[in-house]
Formats: C-alpha cells, structure tokens, sequence
C-alpha cells in the first residue's frame, strides 16, 4: 500500500514535514551537509540533472557538497548517478507531486487548466513550486542553493556556506532589465491584500513589504536562489507564496501574468533578499536574439565591471528588425560562476545546450540552427544548418554597419556576384525583406539558415575574437557516452516514488540496489 505524507499546518500555521518522509521516498546518499545543492525537475529528460552534478562536483574544492534532486523518475536516475558520478553525494526523491497537491492552494491551482488565461499548462505543475518547500524537506541543511536542471555550475558553490546574508532569507541575482509591477495587476492585488474594516483598510493580508508595490523595484530570476532555512521558516514565507497563490485562483489568473511561480516569489521576497552578483546567474544563454536597449544595457555593465570590449561585429540585426539582433551574446559568461539556459519563455523552445551536439557547439562559426514556426507562431528548433549566407554586422550602438566575424565562412554569392548576403536587407532569393513580408521573427528564422547559436565569451581572454557558443561551455561536463545513455532518454518513467518498491529492494546496498534498479528500466 502506497503511504502518501503530506505537508501538514501545525499548530502554530508552520509548515511541517514527517520525518518518515525522506525514508519513505527518497534513495541514496541520505547525509545532509551544511550546504545542499537541490533541483527539481518532473521532464523526463534526467541528462541536464547529471550536467549540474558533475558541475557542481567538479569545482567543489573540499568536495563537502551534497545534491537533493526532486524528480518523477527516482530509479533511473538514481542508476544513471551510480554510474556515471559514483562518487558525488546525491539523494533523490519521489513523491514530491502527490506531498506539493495536497497543500490547499497548490491543489486549487489545478482549477486553472481549462482557462484560457494560462496558457502554458505546464507552468502548473507542482514541480515549479518546489524550491519553496525545500527548507522543509531539508531542515538539517543550514544554506539550500537551489538550481533549475539548465543550469552549470563554473565555481566552487561551498563558499555560499559562509556567506554573510544579513539576516536575510534567500539571495539572489537582481534583473533591472524587467520590473516587478510589469508582471501584476496591483488594482487587484491591493484589494485581496487589505481587508477593509469600516470602509477603510484595516490590515494587510500577505505582508509583502513597501518594495512590493514599488513601479522601481527589479525582478530577480528564480533559477539559481540561496536559502537560509531557518529564517526563511523563521518569516514563514511560503505560506505568503501559498496565500498569494490562492488569491491568484480566486481571480481566476488574473492577479499577475508572465508566470504562475515565478511572480508570487517576487511579490514575496521583494525588499527582502540579499543581491548577488551577476556572476551567480549568467542568464539568458539559450536566446536566439536580444533587442538593441537590453545590448547596451548588457554592454555597458560588462564594460564597466570588466572592460570588456564591444562584440558587435558577432551580432547582427535580425532581417527587416532594426531593433533586434541576432544571436544572443553574454558578455558575463567569462566570469560566470552559474551559467543559465533558461533562454526566453516567448520562443517557448529555446536553444537549449543539449539540442546541439558537442561537435556543432564547437562548429559554431559555419553552423547555424533553423527553426520552423507553426500557425501560432511559436518557434521550434529543428537542428543545426550549414549557414547559407553571413548578415553583415551593425554596431549597435552607433548604427555603424561593421564587418562580419563570420564572413570568412561562407561562400554563398547574391545575384551580382559579392560573397556574402547583407541579410538586413535582402533574403537569399535577393529579395528586399520588409516588416510586411515578414511579420514575426519565427518567419525570419525559418525562411533560411540565418540564425546562428547564443555566444559566449571566454572564459581565459576577454578579447572581442574570444567567443565560443554557449552550448559548447555546457558540453563541458557531459561526455559522449552520458549523452547517447539510457540517462537522455525521453522516455516517461511512470513512477513517482519508491513507496511502490518492495521494502526489501530499498534496504539493498547501493550496489546491490543498482543491479536491482537495472532490471526495471
């Protein structure tokens, strides 16, 4: 019989967990260190997980680091992590979906699939609401780093152990290219957040502090976040996300946009949270494009932090789009300490690290990706291409048209003979592109192989001919064999937990367990 142990309000309203739990469901390397790298994951696809793992482990100095993995499909990865890290200290468990679906608010939320306000049904899983929970599953763990599975990490994290928060409960990365009111109706959000007494507002509902309501207050991206697990419980902030995520129900979606997890988090610890520096989260590898305020912006920080020169002969404008260029650059990602795929949520696909082999991140020059649309418009990446023409460059911040970094790799010649195309004004038939003849940027990309992989700088030379694709830092930690194993299957592994599993299988040695594990892949 299957034991479900819920999360479970005690008498105080605190969130509390079983201590039977973790035995229950998880399997592994059950020793909690001071600092814990988590992720939580229900895809199918367990190969990015191992990209964290062997990451992180790679760069642990003292190797006083342990992994917790919240995932769907608990057996195989456990025997994909004694294979291929056997020596890393990882714990994974199940049952995660079935403990997040009782809390009452995360329950609610699944009243939501059937408006057409929430358009990416999968936002709602439970899995995305996770990270909240972690400094209750792991209450031994005094620092939680929490990593979204497309993340990698180039530093050693256990430095985060000592890192002095100033009371605060979670650190994370400022993002002032967006701001947190763009994401909620306030109009809304002001009336759940007073209950009037008399006519007139009488107390505040979810406690969220002045910065919340702030027009100046920045966003901060979710995928890589410093808990501090008993201050965190101490203000009991996922009971703010919980009741702001009820409120959002009530509203029927239409409390904030851009996310179902992601605004509730900025609402709550906006005004709250310890700023890292940007190096904890070099975000947005995996753009196709990037528009030209966000480049001189990203520009001018990488100058003043790092003297980093202009890129602009590797970017060029995205056909008729004058304000948007392609590809995507980092010019952080030399002194990246995490690296973040996490791309742009609009592409819906975006270019992620494993979409392209090692040997075509390395090809990055010739090779560019073509990406097909469908009626929606949404972009689809279909592979990589021989590039079939070079764009000539722009200085972005001048207007100044440069010469391509990429020119020297082509041979495609336009109809009076010249070497190379200047796909701002003409496609490949030598026709002239117009805002009319091609609407969309999914348009542009699938009209020809013109959009070529994200760019990273170096990390050895911040010179502007030290440039790789990004995909290519990742391919770093995964060998060839771990790419073509059973571990990047897109397989569904049906089991949610190992409270199925016969008692006897989970008192097994790890090694003993392994071979037991294999027979049911």
């Amino acid at each position: 019989m299957r034991i479900l142990l819920a999360l479970v309000p005690c008498a105080l309203g605190e969130i509390a967990l079983s201590n039977e739990w973790r035995r229950q469901h998880c399997v592994g390397d059950m020793r909690t260190r001071s600092l814990v790298v988590a992720t939580a994951t229900d895809s199918p696809n367990l190969l990015p997980i191992l990209a964290v793992i062997n990451s992180t482990l790679t760069h642990a100095v003292d190797g006083d680091v342990s992994h917790v993995v919240i995932t769907r499909h608990v057996r195989r990865l456990h025997a994909a992590v004694a294979k291929f890290t056997p020596t890393a200290q990882v714990t994974i468990c199940g049952g995660f979906s079935d403990l997040l679906t009782q809390r009452p608010p995360l329950d609610k939320l699944q009243r939501l699939a059937d408006t057409q306000r929430v358009r990416r049904k999968e936002l709602l899983s439970p899995f995305n609401f996770a990270a909240f929970y972690l400094p209750y599953v792991l209450r031994e763990a005094s620092r939680v780093l929490y990593l979204d599975t497309d993340a990698v990490v180039e530093a050693d994290v256990t430095m985060l152990r000592s890192l002095d928060m100033g009371g605060a409960p979670a650190a994370a990365v400022e993002d002032c290219t967006q701001k947190v009111h763009k994401y909620v109706n306030y109009e809304l959000l002001e009336e759940k957040d007073h209950h009037k007494l008399g006519g007139e507002k009488h107390w505040s509902r979810f406690g969220l502090s002045d910065a919340a309501y702030s027009n100046e207050t920045c966003v901060f991206n979710r995928g890589v976040v410093l808990f501090d697990s008993a201050r965190w419980r101490e203000l009991r902030l996922t009971e703010t996300i919980e009741d702001l995520v009820d409120a959002f129900v009530s509203t029927r979606a239409k409390l904030w946009r851009g996310g179902i997890s992601q605004p509730p988090f900025l609402l709550t610890l906006a005004g709250r949270y310890l700023k890292l520096g940007v190096e904890w989260n070099v975000r947005g590898l995996g753009r196709l494009e990037l528009g030209r305020a966000e480049w001189m912006l990203l520009a001018q920080g990488a100058q003043e932090r790092y003297g980093t020169p202009g890129l602009d002969a590797h970017t060029a404008p995205a056909g008729p789009f004058r304000h948007t260029f392609n590809p995507y650059v980092s010019p952080f990602a030399a002194h990246a300490k995490i690296l973040h795929f996490n791309g742009d949520v609009r592409a819906r696909r975006p270019v992620k690290p494993w979409m392209l082999s090692k040997q075509d991140a390395e090809n990055w020059r010739r090779l560019g990706i073509e990406v097909s649309t469908t009626e929606d418009t949404t972009r689809h990446i279909t592979g990589v291409c021989k590039l079939a023409a070079c764009p000539t460059a722009v200085n972005v911040t001048t207007g100044r048209r440069l010469r391509s970094k990429c020119e020297t790799w082509t041979s495609s010649e336009d109809v009076d003979g010249r070497v190379r195309y200047d796909q701002q004004r003409r496609s490949l038939s030598g026709e002239r592109w117009t805002a009319k003849t091609l609407k969309t940027f999914g348009a542009y990309y699938g009209h020809a192989c013109v959009a070529r992989a994200p760019l990273c700088t170096c990390r050895s030379d911040m010179s502007d001919d030290c440039v790789t694709s990004c995909a290519a830092l990742w391919h770093r930690y995964v060998s060839e064999e771990l790419s073509q194993s059973f571990a990047a299957s897109d397989v569904a592994w049906a089991n949610d937990s190992i409270a199925s599993t016969p008692h006897h299988l989970r008192a097994l040695s790890d090694s003993r367990r392994l071979t037991e594990v294999q027979w049911w892949l």
